[in-house]
């Protein structure tokens, strides 16, 4: 496996540094202080040929001030972003090809000093410079354990690890522009200034239907669980309404949920899985959006989604064309990837090994027919001991509760900062 790039963008509200590699690997990721850093430690990973071990300055007065490259023995590949007046940074995957994405936040007094594009010879994608030939190593590169940041920065971190919200709801507050998507462009949804205030949440599974099973849990129990806890946190924000699909353990057929959402003018879906395999070591988080399985672990997702869907194979060529025509792929991406990116931030707060599965696409029934940005999230493993145990206690579902609020609320405030609640349809 190898590193084939390292990436600074300068955006609007982020400055977002790409690892790009020719495949998946495991990896390993800390935030220091004293001096202020992240480094992520990239396991079977070397450097490809256009990319040398070295050090890469900015001197545009941004957050990231240096990104250094290097290689430990072992095949371990440590890639460190020195940075300086961070307030929070989510960490998500991307695929074809395998990228890590880490965006970080500036502090609010430094929001609106930043220029929007990167200064002349500062590009993202020029190569790093190869060490120079006299004198020491990088720091990069030395063999000494980094010692975890203090837990008072962490707990600092997830203080502000979304924007503050208006004190009143009568409070006057001035749109702001919305912000490029992940491609570094703007979706006709930001172009046309549209923003999101009705979500439907919809836990799945219910009723005959109990979803996957596990030592002790049920996902049509936990989901619905999870679902209540979320709801109860977004009726707190303003310009927020929330409709659900349901409150009780009761079976509602795939294709009606989403109709609940068309029904309802609804400008986003999210629905709330648990996962199950029969590896008894899979765990992680995993979101998806709607469109053609890629692997054979969406396959089988798909499959096991679906299983009690109602329809017959005189509807593929509908079902096909429905996929086909999802004019929405471009925005339900982005909605998946800060549902996925904020959910893996909060969890590792508490499983620092958490792996993060990335976002996936598979025609799931669920999603087929929704007018509106939707996603599926899956927010763990029932079917293994360990994650099993956590996904039954009370705190670690509040906590997932909590990240897909976080997911919801960046999205919202990606399009427009302020937005008004629609009528709802009886």
């Amino acid at each position: 496996m190898a590193v084939r790039d390292v990436k600074r963008v300068v955006l609007p509200e982020v400055v977002r540094v790409t690892i790009e590699l020719d495949g998946e690997v495991a990896y390993h990721e800390e935030a220091l202080s004293n001096p202020s850093r992240l480094f992520f430690d990239l396991r079977g990973a070397s450097l490809a040929p256009s990319l040398e071990e070295g050090v890469k300055s900015f001197d545009d007065g941004d957050i990231v001030r240096e990104i250094r490259v290097g290689t430990h023995p072992g095949g371990v590949t440590r890639i460190v972003v020195d940075t300086n007046g961070v307030a929070r940074h989510s960490l998500f995957t991307l695929y074809n090809p395998y990228r890590l994405v880490l965006d970080m936040y500036r502090q609010p007094a430094l929001t609106q000093q930043v220029p929007p594009a990167l200064p002349s010879g500062t590009g993202a994608g020029q190569r790093l410079p190869p060490p120079l030939a006299t004198g020491p190593k990088p720091a990069v590169i030395a063999s000494a354990t980094p010692t975890p940041a203090p837990t008072a920065e962490r707990e600092r971190e997830s203080a502000a690890a979304l924007p503050t919200t208006p004190a009143s709801p009568n409070v006057a507050v001035a749109p702001t522009a919305p912000e490029s998507n992940s491609k570094g462009s703007y979706s006709l949804a930001r172009q046309l200034g549209l923003g999101v205030s009705r979500i439907v949440i919809d836990p799945g599974h219910g009723g005959h239907d109990t979803g996957a099973l596990g030592d002790g849990i049920r996902e049509a129990e936990l989901v619905l669980d999870v679902a209540l806890r979320l709801e109860k946190l977004l009726k707190q924000e303003p310009g927020i309404d929330v409709v659900m699909t349901r409150r009780t353990d009761e079976f509602i057929e795939l294709e009606e949920r989403t109709r609940i959402a068309n029904r309802q003018n609804a400008d986003m879906f999210l629905s709330i899985h648990a996962n199950s395999s029969r590896k008894r070591t899979a765990q992680g988080i995993e979101t998806f959006v709607l469109n053609f399985a890629t692997n054979s672990d969406a396959e089988e997702v798909a499959a096991r989604e679906n299983a009690i869907a109602k329809g017959s194979m005189r509807q593929l060529p509908d079902i096909v064309k429905a996929i086909t025509l999802n004019n929405k792929l471009d925005e339900s991406r982005d909605l998946a990837e800060l549902v996925q990116s904020n959910m893996i931030a909060r969890l590792r707060k508490t499983e620092a090994s958490l792996p993060d599965r990335g976002i996936k696409q598979a025609p799931l029934v669920v999603l087929i027919g929704a007018s509106m940005p939707s996603v599926l999230c899956e927010i763990g493993f029932v079917s293994t001991p360990e994650e099993g145990s956590r996904l039954k206690t009370a705190k670690y579902r509040q906590e997932i509760a909590e990240a897909l609020r976080d997911g919801v609320l960046r999205y919202q405030r990606s399009l427009k900062g302020t937005t008004a609640t629609a009528q709802r349809t009886q």
